[in-house]
């Protein structure tokens, strides 16, 4: 017998989003790019200039805005930023397995919001387990 495919419901995006920053966090990035372009429309993604490659991706989330970018070395700096009335008014540089659960929690709410952010997320759930 076996098991059901697991959906947004019964799996959290944190379990995932940890899982997947393990192997390979440029892929994770383009992967949530994709998520996220289709149901949040103010996700903001600068791409390297021939647009090959993610430079950084910026996720407003209600008074919070999650910023992921790739540095010179190709390594990834992470940083939360508090929003009031639109202005990024701080900036916290925060570790990526800190940014990642931080996010997880945040985007699982966001996108269980609406009947389109719930399919997006099942969808991007089953193919990531």
């Amino acid at each position: 017998m076996t098991d059901p495919v697991p959906s947004a419901d019964s799996t959290s995006v944190a379990a995932v989003l940890a899982k997947r920053s393990r192997e390979d966090l440029g892929e994770l990035l383009e992967d949530l790019i994709a998520l996220f372009v289709g149901v949040m429309p103010d996700v903001d993604v600068k791409r390297s200039l021939f647009g090959r490659t993610i430079k950084s991706v910026r996720i407003p989330l209600s008074d919070r805005a999650f910023v992921l970018e790739r540095t010179r070395g190709g390594s990834f700096e992470a940083r939360r930023q508090q929003i009031v009335r639109g202005v990024a008014i701080r900036n916290d540089p925060l570790e990526i397995d800190i940014f990642i659960a931080e996010l997880s929690v945040a985007i699982d709410a966001e996108l269980r919001r609406s009947e389109r952010g719930r399919s997006a997320l099942d969808s991007w759930l089953r193919s990531n387990l």
